[in-house]
């Protein structure tokens, strides 16, 4: 939270409290974060939460990031600039140099995310680019997406799991977003994961991704027509 708040032009740091049972509220309020509760379990719901959370506010761009060390918030300063072009800047966890060899980002997540990053940017089927969006890393989930493409995209985000993170890429590229990725640095998690923390638990949660890829209605069949809100506003989280 601290380093987050301590980057230029960042308004407000919000956290996200998804049945913690530990002094997670508590150490984020002493450090300068607005604590935001979620009651609804999982990944999703929890990122859900913070962007709804985040479009009360009166800032510009919102910036999604777990809270467990892995990224920094320096990285803002790298994703920032693009938005000038782009709807939505995701961060890229495979390029070399840029991982710590001390990360979760071993030959399995690297191999699998990458895979499902090709799968996701060929159901976007574009000849000139072989899809469109150029993607590397499907999990991913430090982001940060401007005001008007969020509040276009709040009502139809519906997945509560951990594959939520292509869940919004896709919905985003449904609504005719332009999308960028660029390299990002990768740290050593603090603490256990509460998702991959095994081979069984890994594989599971890449099954749900690639199902929900092939499943996505890409030409917006089957969506929510509910309208994004009339005046919305964003800050970053």
């Amino acid at each position: 939270v601290r380093d987050f708040r301590s980057q230029p032009n960042v308004a407000a740091v919000f956290v996200v409290d998804n049945n913690c049972q530990d002094k997670t509220a508590e150490a984020a309020r002493d450090a300068g974060a607005m604590v935001v509760i979620e009651r609804r379990q999982g990944y999703g719901w929890a990122c859900q939460r913070g962007l709804r959370a985040a479009l009360e506010t009166g800032a510009d761009v919102i910036v999604l990031s777990e809270g467990d060390g892995t990224f920094g918030g320096r990285s803002i300063s790298q994703m920032i600039p693009f938005l000038d072009d782009a709807d939505m800047v995701l961060g890229n966890r495979v390029t070399p140099g840029l991982v710590d060899r001390g990360s979760q980002m071993d030959s399995f997540f690297v191999w699998g995310n990458q895979l499902g990053a090709k799968l996701l940017q060929l159901r976007f089927w574009e000849s000139r680019f072989l899809g469109r969006v150029q993607l590397s890393d499907l999990g991913c989930t430090y982001r940060a997406i401007r005001r008007d493409a969020l509040a276009e995209i709040i009502g139809e985000l519906s997945v509560g799991g951990m594959h939520f993170s292509p869940h919004m890429i896709m919905v985003s590229l449904r609504q005719g977003h332009d999308i960028v990725e660029v390299p990002i640095r990768f740290l050593p998690r603090i603490g256990l994961s509460k998702g991959a923390n095994s081979l069984v638990s890994a594989v599971r949660i890449g099954v749900a991704m690639l199902w929900h890829i092939i499943t996505f209605p890409v030409d917006g069949s089957g969506q929510s027509q509910k309208p994004a809100p009339e005046t919305p506003t964003i800050a970053p989280q």
